[in-house]
């Protein structure tokens, strides 16, 4: 076996996935959706813990840390009992309240940027998150939320492979130096591909062009979710939001990818079939 393809295979990042991957399939066939939204609230804090760092900086946003949990907490729990127009309408009151923290601070210097940060946290990890909640309650919900695990997974498992084998041409070398072109074009395959194999399983009922569209479609916004992420943890010279997966670094390394794609399948899905 070449060399490279050894080290791939028996890498950690594989190893890890081969054990987290049976257990995700069997939550998502067997968990009642108050476990599964259980399971999601501890990953959410995770999330909000790593993240904090990436957009405030080690130190930055104290006066924020309070009310941003605790929105981001009340977020999460309106998308589990009122569906997408709880966690709209509470994603609104969530501004409102972070506008009268901002005229509270008044204009100092770092008032306005240190808002507008806390709004794309919001938004970017409990609001983008909860869609998987969403999906849940969809007619087809526990396999679509499989759809949105598979594609962007299955297809960065396709982009990490052909990549570090095939590929030449950098993507966003600035941003993610070991991205290439062909990883990146491979990743849109993989999302395809397993988009098309849950729709030929009988797991996902759409007509195959449309499975193939999500599918392209979701993972598209997962690879631009992950060098989302990675501009992040660029920016504040961090190179993993944490260390608890072993080989893929924190929570937040393994979900980037994830928080863009679910959004993505849940208003793709609603607008073609409900």
């Amino acid at each position: 076996m070449n060399e490279t393809v050894r080290e791939i295979f028996c890498s950690r990042r594989v190893k890890t996935a081969a054990v987290a991957l049976p257990l995700i399939v069997l939550l998502l066939a067997v968990a009642p959706k108050w476990l599964f939204f259980v399971l999601l609230l501890g990953v959410m804090a995770l999330l909000v813990h790593e993240g904090w760092p990436l957009f405030f900086g080690e130190r930055g946003g104290f006066l924020l840390h309070g009310p941003v949990w605790f929105l981001s907490l009340v977020l999460f729990i309106a998308a589990y009992l009122g569906g997408v127009t709880a966690l709209s309408g509470t994603l609104a009151i969530a501004v409102f309240v972070l506008v009268l923290l901002l005229f509270e601070a008044g204009l100092e210097a770092e008032a306005l940027p240190r808002f507008a940060m806390a709004v794309l946290f919001i938004l970017y990890l409990p609001f983008f998150f909860a869609h998987l909640l969403l999906i849940w309650d969809l007619p087809e919900g526990r396999s679509l939320v499989a759809m949105v695990f598979m594609v962007t997974w299955g297809g960065d498992a396709f982009s990490y492979y052909c990549g570090t084998y095939w590929g030449k041409r950098k993507l966003s070398p600035e941003i993610s130096p070991n991205k290439t072109v062909e990883g990146f074009l491979a990743g849109l395959l993989g999302g395809a591909f397993f988009a098309l194999l849950l729709n030929w399983l009988g797991f996902v009922t759409i007509a195959w062009n449309e499975a193939v569209v999500l599918g392209l479609a979701a993972n598209f916004l997962g690879q631009m979710g992950d060098l989302f992420e990675s501009y992040l943890k660029r920016s504040r010279g961090i190179k993993d939001s944490g260390g608890l997966i072993p080989g893929h670094g924190g929570f937040l390394d393994r979900v980037d990818s994830v928080l863009f794609a679910a959004p993505v399948v849940f208003y793709g899905y609603s607008l073609w079939v409900i």
